[in-house]
């Protein structure tokens, strides 16, 4: 985080001093019912300490300073609910990709796999034992960031708008989610990248948040149908990049395997600019492996290689760099607030590494 100003720093350290405090309350809860309940919400708690950038309730706090809010308690808390929503996601997302590993550690079906279930001696059964154990954790943190919210001493008013910004945001990732979940077997062209990106992703990183934090702040409904379109157009190169960083991103770097993408046959929007443009020679080296369960790391090169030398990766650069540009245009749009700190997101959501 050195390359974070001051005031960014901080407002992080609040989220984190949010999450810390919902967490001993509820592990002290938890305690009075099992200590194996009272485990799943240390293991819980265990996991989201171990990274995550927190961009979600920081750009709940900066749309609400860029429309002019002034940051108090509710705002953070309704903020860090969205810290919760996106943990409960991934834990989810990390059951329906098969993954065990979330920041370079083990994640909560993996750790339960390893550790909390060893004594389970038939390792189909233990599998399942730990993905049922991180179903729960993810369903209790959907929960945990409604509760965060009604907590948060918002008035009525204010407190109903933002979750009903909040649920939509639900529902919209669910249906980009299983659309994105089911390409692996749908036939090339029956599922669009563009709308995995703008319901599994857009939704609830950016749209979500931002008009949250601008809602918070009391901007217009004109302001905030723009601030849509600008978080929408930012969400899908969001959503580009982290397809490029699952494939060609450091592994040390993003904390879990980059051949999960290539394993599952993910449908991406590189994946689409590939057999637009590879030739059927390359087409049939890059179905040997692509969606293979076994495939090993010099196979995943060869994927790598081929998506290089048919041009897909540097057209879903290209397609990056205008999805930027099109979100800057549509800030530059909005006529009231300070839209600085929101411009700056797209450098941050652009150029990352993870």
């Amino acid at each position: 985080m050195s390359d974070l100003s001051t005031h960014e720093k901080a407002a992080i350290q609040r989220i984190n001093e949010t999450i810390d405090a919902y967490f001993a309350e509820n592990i002290q809860e938890a305690a009075h019912i099992s200590r194996y309940y009272e485990q799943l919400w240390q293991d819980m708690h265990r996991l989201i300490k171990s990274g995550g950038k927190r961009l979600r309730p920081r750009m709940v706090l900066r749309a609400h300073k860029a429309f002019g809010g002034m940051e108090s308690q509710q705002v953070v808390l309704i903020a860090t609910s969205q810290e919760l929503l996106h943990m409960s996601l991934l834990v989810h997302d990390d059951v329906i990709d098969r993954d065990y590993v979330r920041y370079g550690v083990d994640n909560i079906a993996g750790n339960y796999f390893k550790t909390n279930y060893r004594a389970v001696a038939d390792e189909v059964d233990r599998l399942h034992y730990a993905q049922s154990a991180a179903l729960l954790a993810g369903d209790l943190l959907i929960s945990g960031s409604y509760r965060m919210m009604a907590e948060s001493g918002a008035d009525t008013k204010a407190l109903s708008a933002v979750q009903a910004i909040h649920s939509k945001s639900i529902f919209d990732v669910a249906g980009g989610e299983l659309i994105d979940t089911e390409a692996a077997f749908r036939e090339m062209g029956d599922v669009d990248a563009h709308t995995v990106a703008l319901y599994k992703t857009a939704s609830y990183t950016f749209v979500g948040p931002l008009t949250i934090g601008a809602t918070l702040a009391g901007a217009s409904s004109q302001s905030i149908e723009r601030l849509k379109q600008f978080a929408q157009d930012l969400g899908i190169a969001y959503q580009l990049r982290d397809d490029v960083i699952g494939i060609f991103g450091d592994e040390s770097t993003i904390g879990k395997p980059t051949i999960s993408d290539i394993r599952e046959g993910k449908h991406t929007f590189m994946v689409e600019e590939f057999y637009e443009q590879a030739s059927n020679v390359q087409k049939q080296r890059f179905e040997q492996y692509f969606g293979s369960k076994d495939v090993t790391h010099d196979e995943a090169e060869d994927i790598k290689q081929l998506l290089i030398e048919s041009g897909a990766l540097a057209r879903t650069e290209t397609a990056i760099t205008q999805y930027a540009q099109k979100a800057d245009d549509v800030l530059s749009q909005i006529d009231t607030g300070d839209m600085s700190e929101l411009r700056e997101l797209i450098t941050i959501v652009t150029k990352r590494d993870k």
